[in-house]
């Protein structure tokens, strides 16, 4: 029984990967997965708690990032600045996540929205608690931490998701180097 639960998995993500949310039914998951719908309906109540499963699991992999570079040997701002970009690095390259986005943006599907803000708050979320970190422990100046932590997060955000390489193209190594060079220092002289 657990083999059809697997394969009803790896099948609907497949289709919401390729799809996204609102072009998937319960019908052509099944079919997918050569079981019934009413086998599908054992696991999950609906689609969307099937595609909260998901969310799931992708918050669950975010976690394990942060997790592996806590554990480096790294400074308090390197620390924020890798996992900023592994996140992010993460979230691009997930096929699953980049079509829901895009569904987000494009379709405007309710139940899509809100669970691609739960990750997006999650990462928010882990910048805003180092902030006060570092607040507290005298890394940072005083700040707003609501407004910071959004900031840096749709900072990462925009450079590795709406950079056009036709204005320029940039390697990974410049994108750490300018935006760690903004946020210790700023650009005023």
């Amino acid at each position: 029984m657990e083999n059809k639960k697997e394969k009803v998995n790896q099948t609907a993500k497949l289709l919401f990967a390729q799809k996204g949310y609102k072009k998937v039914s319960m019908d052509e998951i099944a079919s997918k997965s050569s079981v019934t719908k009413r086998t599908i309906y054992t696991y999950y109540k609906d689609k969307d708690e099937l595609f909260k499963y998901f969310i799931n699991e992708e918050l669950e992999n975010l976690r394990k990032i942060v997790e592996s570079i806590e554990k480096k040997e790294l400074s308090f701002f390197d620390k924020i600045h890798e996992t900023l970009y592994q996140l992010l690095k993460y979230k691009k390259q997930s096929e699953f996540l980049n079509t829901i986005s895009k569904e987000a943006i494009e379709i405007k599907t309710s139940p899509v929205i809100t669970y691609l803000k739960v990750i997006n708050d999650s990462i928010q979320d882990y910048i805003k608690q180092k902030l006060e970190l570092a607040i507290k422990n005298g890394y940072v100046k005083e700040c707003d931490v609501d407004i910071c932590s959004f900031l840096i997060c749709k900072l990462y955000i925009a450079i590795l998701f709406e950079w056009n390489s036709a204005n320029k193209e940039i390697n990974e190594k410049e994108i750490i180097d300018n935006i760690s060079r903004l946020l210790k220092t700023g650009i005023f002289n």
